[in-house]
Formats: structure tokens, sequence, C-alpha cells
């Protein structure tokens, strides 16, 4: 699959994560971490969390990126998916092991209540692997998603009905939509 046949995502920072992971692949297998330096992130840095995974399902942040610290307001570096409230926990517990198990790129749309306020994220998770072969490492990237004005005008114009009130989720850092978009198999060229 080229670069053109994968479907787009809609900010263009997890497209070039994308394309660069591509670009790391080898034989279908997803890439070695160690094969990818601190600098070839650097574009990604403050938007990325690295997990190992320790034991048979224990994922610990061992990156936390000042972005994402920023946005969420604490840094998880060194805990693990245990903080998470339950519904989030159980989302991304499943969204991690199949990207594990099938070693391939997921990426996820999410809209939730982050105290207060409705904001929406776009998220892209990598397997990566330390011996070449099995996926046990995962680079997750994320950005905020935030529509333009002219954007808002336009929906608006598509559909003139407001919409009925519904209230996002209560909980912080919840998803009300959980689109899973597994992208393509590892070692596509780009």
């Amino acid at each position: 699959m080229t670069t053109a046949e994968r479907p787009e995502l809609s900010t263009p920072a997890l497209n070039s994560l994308l394309d660069f992971w591509l670009s790391k692949c080898d034989g279908g297998n997803p890439p070695v971490s160690s094969t990818i330096s601190p600098a070839e992130l650097r574009p990604w840095k403050d938007n990325i969390v690295i997990f190992e995974i320790v034991g048979d399902d224990d994922f610990v942040y061992s990156y936390y990126g000042k972005g994402l610290e920023q946005a969420w307001g604490h840094s998880r570096l060194g805990h693990t998916l245990d903080a998470l409230p339950d519904n989030q926990r159980s989302l991304v517990r499943w969204e991690y092991d199949i990207a594990l198990r099938e070693r391939l790129p997921i990426a996820r749309l999410y809209t939730g209540d982050f105290d207060g306020t409705t904001r929406a994220f776009e998220r892209l998770v990598l397997p990566l692997s330390t011996d070449g072969s099995a996926a046990d490492k995962l680079m997750v990237c994320a950005y905020e998603v935030v529509e333009t004005a002219a954007e808002v005008e336009a929906e608006a114009a598509a559909d003139p009905e407001p919409p009925p009130a519904e209230s996002p989720p209560a909980e912080t850092e919840a998803a009300d939509d959980t689109n899973i978009i597994i992208l393509l198999q590892p070692g596509a060229t780009a």
C-alpha cells in the first residue's frame, strides 16, 4: 500500500509521523525502537508518549511529551493505565492490545469533556519492537483538533437544524467518538 492509498488523518503532523513510521518498518515488522533516534522524533516530541510493556499486560508511560502534559494538566510518566477512568482505561487497553497483537497502527478521533470544556483529539498508536519481530512497545501521538470558524460555518450551513442538546461524557478524558481505524499493514511502502 502506498501513502496515497492509505487513509488520510485529519492532523498533518500525524500523517507525517505515520509516514516516518512506515519508512522505519522492515519486511512487514514494526520498527525497531533502537533504530529511531530522539532527533528524528523532534517534530512530534511534545505530543508523544511511549509505553513500555511490563509483564503480560501492564502499560507503563516511559516518555511523556510536554505538550500532552500541558493539555491534560499533568504528566503520567512512570504510571500505568490504572490511574485512568474505567471507561477510558478499557478503551485504550483494548486499542493498545490490538496494535500490539496485529502489529498495526491505529488512529482514533475522540471528543470528551476536559474540566468542563469539550475538546477533540486525534491520536495515532504505533507499535514498536525491541527485537525486530514482536511488537512490545507503543508510541502514541495525539494532537488537538480545532475547527476553524469557516469549518463551523460550513457545517452550520449544511445542517441548519441544531443538533439535539446532549452532554459530553462527564469523565475527564472520556471518549464520545470511538472510531477505530486499522490503517495498513506494516512494511508497506510510503
